[in-house]
């Protein structure tokens, strides 16, 4: 018979950081900071900063106006991802590398930053096309739009002018057809 051991320590939660009560100087702060650019999950991972479902919460609630100020700090915070773009880009600071090679002094293109900064382009790129595919996407679509912007007007005798042009072309195209297939395409020889 085995006997299993049971600790005496009773193991305590780590405390999380702040409150999650909502108050706007800590609400004031998150927005600021995503408005610059900085993602929620790592504004609150700083000490003193809420959990990010909280503050997901504090949106949906929309405590206090709260879903106001932080769809405009999202809003800037895409901005600012997207100026940070040109910023990658251009950066060519680590793009060569001096050898270690005494015997062969110079430089040497680094790859593994060239891919790195690759991928975060197009890792934000993606992200805001997704959250922003109206400015951000690569979408296109085609819109009809009739005078002055509004629907297409057709009146009844435009309408049936094309009906009778289509009706013409199909009654072609299946008189052909049939010429094709050896088959007479009147009535005359039947009489």
């Amino acid at each position: 018979m085995t006997t299993k051991r049971t600790s005496t320590k009773t193991k305590t939660k780590r405390p999380r950081g702040g409150q999650t009560t909502f108050s706007w100087p800590v609400a004031n702060k998150i927005c600021d900071r995503m408005a610059k650019g900085e993602t929620l999950r790592s504004i609150c991972r700083d000490k003193g900063m809420p959990p990010a479902s909280t503050v997901r919460q504090w949106y949906v609630d929309d405590r206090h106006g709260f879903a106001a100020h932080y769809a405009r700090a999202r809003d800037a915070g895409l901005d600012a991802m997207a100026d940070e773009l040109l910023d990658i880009a251009d950066d060519g600071s680590n793009d060569w590398v001096e050898k270690n090679d005494p015997e062969n002094p110079g430089y040497r293109f680094n790859g593994e930053h060239q891919q790195r900064s690759r991928l975060r382009v197009d890792t934000r790129k993606w992200y805001l096309s997704k959250l922003a595919p109206k400015r951000y996407g690569d979408r296109s679509s085609l819109e009809l739009t009739g005078a002055n912007g509004g629907p297409v007007a057709i009146d009844d005798t435009e309408r049936a002018t094309k009906l009778a042009g289509l009706l013409a072309l199909a009654n072609q195209r299946k008189a052909k057809q049939e010429g094709e297939d050896g088959e007479s395409t009147d009535d005359e020889g039947e009489a």
